[in-house]
């Protein structure tokens, strides 16, 4: 019979198996601001690296400083 401990020594080698994510390579589908999803319709277009919130902040911010 397992005991605690053995339970938790397992679930500790099991953590230690997992690869970290390389945050360092660009996603298609989390925004490069905020780590929101980008939505698949706009993955489609090439090139998208934002949001549509983070997009239409940006835009905003250029419409006023102009």
């Amino acid at each position: 019979m397992t005991d605690i401990i053995d339970i938790a020594q397992q679930r500790q080698l099991e953590q230690v198996k997992i690869q970290p994510r390389d945050y360092t390579a660009l996603s298609l589908a989390e925004c490069e601001q905020c780590g929101n999803d980008i939505p698949p319709q706009r993955q489609a277009y090439c090139g998208i690296t934002l949001c549509i919130e983070c997009a239409s902040a940006k835009e905003a911010k250029a419409r006023t400083f102009r």
